[in-house]
């Protein structure tokens, strides 16, 4: 067995959910280090890489600013030096050493600090995270090129999300495909207390529904007509909208909808909150703007929260049933 590096073949494409899933069945001790920090969350008073403190709390290592260092600046570029430093403080013979890319296969390509950069430096396999786009399929082959130039060797393909795995036309090109992972239904929903932690706001009404799951979010910007009709068909969803839109929100509080958020510091009508309350639907009130809420919720699709179970879980379960695991970790 030997660590693994794994890389993106374009944004959003699902390589923390492989990485998690990979060390989550592993049976023995696992490590884990990304060099270039990405998406940030606040952590003790310090802003910390959301996957590296994903990995930190769920397999017990140390503080996630250590575990995903740098920041990759393109006119004041990390040294591999420095990179390789950083990783060998991390590395421990009896762990299995997860060592995760940029999200953003072009990143560190001027300096020489890119994926295959660093994983031929720490002489490190590399996996490739996929879906069946033809931009990701271009990216493979790309990536199997620059492995080959490098005499790097490229373990194969994970492809997430796929319903039409292109097997043979990648392995005619020598690329092996070592799996897919299905789709997750639960990485396209979130809880609405992790919306709390991620912006400024407080529950003016419905607490008792906090436990509530949210699966899709409305922007209130459309008219009463055009909104009605789609509210309806619309599940468990969060409306974003001004606190004065009245009549959205008696016809959100009508339809299945996990919570409400009023933006811009506008507190509703108390018809609207006496309603909420007595269907236990949370009305939550932000100065913040509908644009940067709808952002800021946007962002959090696909979030990965330590404490979720069922999403640990079902990611665990994905990836051990669709990807050859053994090609991986058994080496």
């Amino acid at each position: 067995m030997s660590d693994i590096f794994l890389a993106s073949a374009g944004i959003k494409l699902g390589k923390t959910v492989a990485a998690l899933g990979i060390a989550s069945n592993h049976s023995g001790k696992i490590g884990y280090y990304k060099p270039f920090k990405e998406t940030l969350i606040r952590m003790d008073d310090e802003m910390v890489d959301q996957d590296a403190l994903l990995m930190s709390e769920m397999f017990d290592l140390e503080h996630g600013s250590r575990l995903s260092p740098f920041t990759y600046d393109i006119y004041d570029p990390v040294s591999m030096e420095d990179i390789v430093a950083r990783h060998d403080e991390l590395a421990e013979d009896d762990r299995l050493m997860i060592i995760e890319g940029g999200r953003e296969p072009s990143t560190g390509f001027a300096h020489l600090v890119s994926n295959t950069d660093i994983a031929k430096e720490l002489k490190v396999p590399l996996v490739v995270v996929a879906t069946e786009s033809r931009q990701s399929l271009d990216m493979i082959i790309v990536t199997k090129n620059l492995c080959d130039q490098k005499g790097l060797k490229m373990l194969g393909v994970i492809f997430n999300k796929a319903s039409d795995v292109p097997r043979k036309f990648l392995e005619s090109r020598g690329i092996k495909v070592l799996g897919e992972i299905p789709p997750i239904p639960e990485l396209t929903t979130f809880r609405i207390p992790e919306m709390l932690d991620k912006m400024h706001a407080k529950v003016i009404a419905g607490i008792g529904g906090l436990d509530r799951v949210v699966e899709t979010v409305l922007l209130g910007t459309m008219t009463i007509q055009s909104a009605s009709e789609q509210m309806r068909r619309t599940k468990r969803k969060a409306l974003v909208t001004g606190g004065d839109r009245t009549d959205l929100l008696i016809a959100a509080l009508s339809t299945d909808t996990s919570c409400i958020i009023v933006t811009g510091g506008i507190r509703p009508s108390n018809t609207v909150l006496s309603r909420a309350e007595e269907l236990d639907v949370p009305v939550i009130m932000t100065s913040e703007q509908t644009l940067r809420v709808a952002e800021i919720l946007e962002n959090m699709i696909g979030r990965i929260d330590p404490r979720d179970e069922d999403k640990i879980k079902a990611i665990k379960d994905g990836v051990r049933s669709g990807v050859d695991l053994d090609a991986i970790l058994k080496r």
